[in-house]
Parts: structure tokens; sequence; C-alpha cells
């Protein structure tokens, strides 16, 4: 799926409210802060949205209009650092579910500028293998939007 399939999805859906966007350098400044480098998608979304509340549920983002409680640095490193179990490097959370787990991107996994979305679940561990819930960033947040509506 493509991300202009993701920006329609989101762009189509009525019951949500979305950042201003993130700039390049907002986006790499963010890379090299966690020592990552996003998939293409993620990166659109961010330059595009910088975060997003699509009905119910509040994607991390960036950029000047994020609320302080869906910072992705912020969150990310408290993931790293703070809570048990603690976040591998690899994994960048984008939504908490409510209950302590994750919905992380795994760049242990990028191909050709693609990373699957996998589900981190606190309960299983540090040395978990997640559940993989998306082939891709974009891909994933459409059916997402789509289940939700």
């Amino acid at each position: 799926m493509s991300t202009e399939n993701m920006t329609m999805a989101i762009d189509a859906l009525q019951d949500k409210e979305v950042g201003s966007g993130a700039t390049a350098e907002d986006v790499q400044f963010v890379e090299q802060t966690l020592g990552v480098q996003f998939p293409k998608d993620y990166d659109a979304f961010l330059q595009k949205y910088g975060w997003a509340r699509l009905m119910y549920d509040e994607f991390y983002g960036i950029g000047d209009s994020v609320p302080a409680h869906l910072n992705l640095i912020t969150n990310t490193v408290r993931e790293r650092t703070d809570f048990r179990p603690y976040l591998p490097k690899y994994l960048i959370p984008v939504l908490a579910d409510g209950a302590g787990n994750h919905y992380c991107l795994d760049l242990s996994k990028a191909e050709s500028g693609i990373s699957p979305v996998v589900f981190w679940d606190h309960d299983e561990g540090e040395t978990q293998t997640p559940n993989v819930v998306g082939l891709s960033f974009s891909d994933w947040i459409v059916e997402h939007v789509n289940e939700q509506a």
C-alpha cells in the first residue's frame, strides 16, 4: 500500500485531530536522537501530520503542535529506560493500547525502506518476539482506520 492510500484514509476520517506536520529536519533530528532511521511511510506521516488522534487512538509524533503526552522522543526514551520490560532500541512505539502495550515499528526487519508494525506486549518480557500486525506502517494504519470507522 502507498503513502497516498494512507493519507487518503486519514484525510477521509471525520473523527480526527492531526498536527501541522514536521519538517524533514525535525524528522532527521528525531532519528539522530533515537539512533534510528524511520521507514519512508512513517517519515511521510510525520511530515504530513506530525501526530494524530484518529477516533479513539492517539498516535505518537513530533512537531510544534504535538501534545506533551504524545511526544515520540519522550515516550520512546521512557519505554527504553524507565518502564519494564525495556523496549529494544530497534522498536519505535507509535501507539499505546492503554494497557501498557505498544504497537511499534520493527526497524530490525526493515527492507527497502519498509518496516513491519508489531505488537509489544509488556507481559511477555524483554526476550519476546513481538507479533507482526502490519506489513508496513501505511498498510497497518489504513487497516486500523478502516476497523475503527
